[in-house]
């Protein structure tokens, strides 16, 4: 599958604002794409009740841009992180920089800097959530895969995108995300993956308790 346009355009808001997204970002010369959670959902065929977009450049301005020509008056702006979200009336929709981040060894808050969106998807927690599509006119739905998250989709198959350690330690709480993911979906962890949760879960501590029991009540919410 090189395309998901059709996908993309089966909701009429959701393409209303996508292709806004798009010409806008074709006027100020950004490439941009729909990416994460979004992308996954719309293959696996589930709906989505917001739209994750990243441009290739400063996210918090092309969204304050956006938010003015979907009639929205405010967003909020997250500045450490170079997103932004357009509280739409119908929908949430958040805008980020494509970023690469870098931790230190006592936080999960990362320092971040601008950069392409093959680096940005090598950050992601798991494939099937480093896979983009771009929202520009003239390649509208294409899909961006550079590690093969379709494929694991279709196998049903939880794993991260880069080494599972470095993935874990930088953020803690992928390590429930995993577990949280593969009892949503059905989905297997993959025994790389496993190993390096055992092998990581003590970085837990690091996480405030109030984040692990959010993602703990998500987890137990499963079906």
């Amino acid at each position: 599958m090189g395309s998901i346009s059709e996908l993309l355009s089966g909701n009429s808001l959701h393409k209303e604002i996508l292709t806004t997204a798009g010409d806008l970002a074709t006027e100020e010369k950004l490439p941009a794409y729909v990416v994460g959670g979004y992308v996954r959902d719309m293959l696996l065929g589930h709906s989505s009740h917001d739209i994750d977009i990243m441009v290739e450049g400063d996210g918090i301005a092309f969204a304050k841009k956006l938010a003015a020509k979907l009639g929205v008056d405010i967003t909020v702006d997250y500045d450490t992180f170079g997103t932004a979200l357009i509280p739409h009336p119908e929908l949430e929709i958040e805008v980020a920089s494509a970023r690469k981040e870098k931790y230190e060894p006592d936080s999960r808050k990362p320092k971040v800097t601008h950069t392409t969106v093959e680096e940005d998807m090598s950050r992601r927690d798991f494939t099937i959530n480093a896979i983009a599509a771009s929202i520009l006119p003239d390649d509208f739905g294409k899909l961006y895969d550079p590690f093969n998250g379709l494929k694991d989709l279709q196998k049903g198959l939880i794993i991260t995108p880069m080494d599972p350690d470095e993935t874990f330690s930088d953020d803690p709480l992928r390590m429930l995300r995993a577990v949280r993911f593969g009892a949503q979906l059905k989905y297997e962890v993959a025994p790389t993956t496993l190993d390096s949760i055992t092998r990581n879960v003590d970085r837990l501590t690091i996480i405030s308790w109030e984040r692990i029991r959010d993602e703990v009540i998500k987890s137990l919410k499963t079906d």
